[in-house]
């Protein structure tokens, strides 16, 4: 990426993250929502952790904004878990500061990763709704490959481009409205199998599947179906969170 383009996608985000401020729209205000992908992610790091016998673990929170990940995280394993936080914009780490045991500010796509967090390794590396905004998100795993702990886990989300309701826009020839403020946060878009692809192309092994999974009004009442509709992740899943590891598939 150039000089001018890595300041521009800076400049970008601090708007970004204003606009959020000037609306009020920050997931770690109280009684704010908190989307299901951020409680997804923490309770598969919470049934590990009781599975493990309770150890204390190391966590990285790539793209962490205003730092709802990092609240949710700390208050439920309080001093067991040192979580550290890096984004693009200052203005989000200023937010995120009171979350985490320490934040900095980084271009991921600069290899700024290992530059700045070269001697150390993680238990759990977090990329939530982050990859989808990146030029070269391959870049930026092979990155957290290198400072994950071997026996590791990487936990990604994305917005799903194949979900139901955008295959209707398409056919109906609109392009979905998958992004917050601006149609250019998302220089990606992901479906399941081409999300797959790109993490056992930066040498991970998906292992487990969740997310935020949204179905027609047909099917209702949804817990009669929602077990059911839930085996077809790439086509009723609105947002999707991957659990990895590193290495191929057995």
């Amino acid at each position: 990426m150039t000089k001018d383009m890595s300041q521009h996608q800076k400049e970008f985000y601090e708007e970004y993250w204003k606009q959020r401020e000037n609306e009020n729209y920050i997931h770690t205000k109280n009684n704010m929502w908190i989307p299901p992908r951020i409680r997804i992610a923490v309770n598969m790091i919470l049934r590990d952790y009781n599975i493990n016998g309770n150890k204390s673990i190391r966590v990285l929170d790539v793209g962490c904004g205003e730092g709802a990940f990092g609240r949710l995280l700390t208050e439920r394993l309080k001093d067991q878990v040192d979580i550290v936080g890096c984004d693009i914009s200052n203005t989000a780490l200023t937010r995120a500061s009171s979350h985490y045991s320490c934040v900095f500010q980084a271009d991921i796509e600069k290899n700024e990763l290992v530059e700045k967090l070269y001697s150390q390794r993680f238990d759990y590396i977090i990329l939530l709704e982050v990859l989808e905004h990146l030029f070269r998100p391959g870049k930026v795993l092979s990155q957290c490959y290198e400072i994950l702990k071997d026996d590791g886990v990487l936990l990604a989300s994305f917005p799903n481009i194949a979900w139901y309701k955008y295959r209707i826009d398409m056919l109906m020839g609109n392009f979905p409205k998958n992004y917050l403020l601006y149609p250019g946060e998302h220089i990606q878009n992901f479906t399941l199998d081409s999300f797959y692809k790109l993490l056992r192309e930066s040498g991970f092994s998906p292992i487990e599947i969740d997310g935020q999974f949204v179905f027609p009004r047909i099917f209702k009442p949804v817990r009669l179906f929602y077990y059911v509709l839930k085996r077809f992740p790439n086509l009723f899943g609105y947002q999707l969170v991957i659990k990895s590891r590193k290495g191929k598939n057995s």
